[in-house]
């Protein structure tokens, strides 16, 4: 499927939106730190204090609203952002109504996410994330370059020994 880019990603490129999704996309990811700070809101052309979430993996952070709030607080049985750090949330991007229209959002989902357990075809043990990588886009990546799904270790070697 061909990558493209959405009109929004120019104009708010420092957070994430539902510009950072391909169409029908997901993504897991896991809460580094969430903390209070200034953001500058295009449209009012103003800063204003925003709630901000950050990514252990290499994403744009994103801005956390109530919705997505109570979504983290129900999975993951805490309204403490302390306790959020290190677990790991879904989102996808669904149409809701806003502002007197049906718009695109990103929501998280109240549900702890689950990732497919994958196996390495060399060593036999998981894959896991690493690398800002999900073990999905670490299996896929090694069948690309190596026909089959290894581990970071194992496509190391592999590497090494080609």
């Amino acid at each position: 499927m061909e990558n493209k880019t959405h009109w929004k990603k120019l104009e708010d490129p420092n957070f994430m939106g539902s510009w950072s999704f391909q169409p029908g996309e997901e993504k897991i990811l896991t809460i580094k730190e969430v903390k209070r700070e200034s953001v500058y809101n295009i449209s009012k052309q103003g800063n204003e204090d925003c709630t901000v979430v950050y990514w252990e993996e290499a994403e744009k952070p994103f801005i956390l609203n109530k919705t997505n709030g109570q979504a983290i607080e129900k999975a993951w049985g805490s309204g403490f952002i302390e306790d959020w750090k290190g677990h790991k949330v879904k989102l996808h991007v669904t149409k809701v109504k806003a502002f007197g229209e049906v718009v695109d959002a990103v929501r998280i989902l109240k549900d702890r996410p689950t990732e497919e357990r994958i196996i390495c075809e060399k060593c036999g043990r998981p894959i896991t994330s690493a690398a800002g990588k999900t073990a999905k886009e670490i299996s896929e990546l090694s069948m690309t370059k190596f026909g089959r799904k290894l581990c970071i270790a194992c496509a190391k070697e592999e590497n090494n020994n080609g």
